[in-house]
């Protein structure tokens, strides 16, 4: 199996969710004033190389973190906010809201994402579900509909994504 690797992080090409294969898209670097925060991938059934047809792809998709240093639930929960906020309207958020605070539940519940932890949120076509693992174990219950997914995606492949190079790694568009 081939492998991509990213200041000594490796993902796998293929990974399968839902019954389905995906390949991975592309791999990036998140980070914060110059500190390395994670190694990001993003998996689909068929490669894409726009943000749209990222957010839009049918089927089974997966986007992947592995922490490069420690951050506390509030940071994460806080991070996953903004990105949120900056890339959806109100009333988009409001119809997933319950999703959301599932997902923020799920996170402080775990309290901290350690270095070199792997967080997955893996989105099932069949039960229109995202799951959130954390180094390979599901947390909570799936969180429900499609929609919220896409809303997710938007935090990276948004018109205002987390960090830019960050979406142009996950598209595939490497520097």
């Amino acid at each position: 199996i081939q492998a991509a690797v990213l200041e000594g992080v490796t993902l796998e090409d293929r990974v399968r969710v839902d019954g389905r294969e995906l390949e991975l898209n592309g791999i990036g670097m998140r980070t914060r004033f110059f500190v390395n925060v994670y190694v990001g991938g993003f998996y689909l059934e068929n490669k894409v190389s726009t943000a749209q047809a990222a957010i839009d792809a049918p089927g089974a998709k997966r986007v992947i973190f592995v922490m490069m240093r420690a951050a506390d639930a509030e940071q994460f929960v806080d991070s996953i906010d903004d990105g949120l906020r900056a890339n959806n309207t109100p009333e988009e958020l409001a119809r997933v809201q319950r999703q959301i605070d599932a997902l923020f539940a799920m996170i402080r519940n775990i309290g901290q994402a350690k270095k070199g932890m792997r967080i997955v949120l893996d989105y099932a076509a069949s039960a229109r579900a995202t799951t959130l693992f954390v180094d390979g174990v599901a947390q909570g219950q799936p969180m429900a509909g499609e929609e919220y997914y896409r809303i997710l995606l938007r935090i990276w492949f948004g018109d205002n994504p987390a960090q830019e190079e960050l979406k142009r790694g996950l598209l595939g568009q490497q520097l």
